[in-house]
């Protein structure tokens, strides 16, 4: 088969499977020993502490690639093995949330040995920008409060919901991204957690929006807030119990403050 041919049909896949499982490949690797790149990077967005971030197109499409960055004070074998770990829990909960219809980020490209994975771009811009221009739908906190219990209700606390993380457009939901410090858990402890680093950056950089949390834990509890969910590893916290976990973080960060 042609290169050419191989790649169209490879497109046309993953194009009609926008929502099914994910699709690893680095490279396409032909007869004669050659090979052809399927990332065409387009720069860099940002460097994080946990990853560098680079824009570009995979088969054409829109796409974003994570190289995850080496951490220098940790022996080299121990930081390979640990990154390495993160990585796979990270590509397990995108292909989570992709099962359970939840909107995320779909795997295109993964290179365990480079530390790196390729995955769609998801429109929009990240909330901050939106805030600080003063241009957003007055129901993005309410909606943010639902997301995040859909997160918490297949057991998947995301670890860092910054509004740097939260992407946004005019007539749509916010979407999260960023999953590098998530994991699957079951501990109201780190859904009071979720809400709490929510609720001080709003107040931090987003003073203005004052009643933002209060929006937020309304999304949170506006379905069935005393429902109790077992899943495989264990039954969930409800709604009510996060949010006055929530309430307990509060009280001991003013006290050690």
């Amino acid at each position: 088969m042609a290169v050419v041919d191989w790649i169209s049909q490879t497109a046309s896949s993953i194009d009609s499977t926008r929502n099914g499982n994910a699709f690893e490949a680095i490279y396409l690797q032909q007869n004669h020993g050659r090979q052809a790149m399927l990332w065409q990077d387009e720069g860099m967005l940002h460097i994080g502490a946990e990853a560098e971030v680079r824009i570009g197109r995979w088969l054409g499409l829109p796409a974003i690639k994570k190289t995850r960055v080496p951490r220098t004070w940790r022996h080299p074998d121990l930081d390979k093995r640990l990154t390495k770990r993160r990585l796979d829990v990270e590509c397990k909960i995108l292909n989570k949330l992709l099962k359970e219809n939840i909107a995320a980020p779909r795997i295109l490209e993964l290179n365990k040995d480079e530390m790196t994975m390729v995955i769609s771009k998801i429109e929009g811009r990240p909330l901050i920008e939106s805030l600080q221009a003063g241009k957003i739908d007055e129901n993005v906190f309410f909606q943010l409060g639902e997301i995040i219990r859909k997160f918490h209700e297949i057991g998947i606390s995301h670890g860092d919901i910054s509004t740097n993380n939260i992407l946004w457009q005019a007539g749509s939901e916010p979407t999260l991204i960023d999953f590098g410090l998530s994991k699957n858990t079951i501990e109201v402890e780190d859904f009071g957690i979720d809400l709490h680093v929510l609720e001080e950056i709003l107040s931090a950089s987003h003073p203005e929006y004052g009643d933002a949390m209060e929006q937020v834990e309304a999304g949170y509890l506006s379905q069935s807030p005393d429902d109790v969910i077992d899943i495989p590893a264990g039954l969930l916290p409800t709604a009510n119990e996060v949010i006055k976990r929530l309430q307990d973080i509060r009280t001991r960060v003013r006290y050690h403050d």
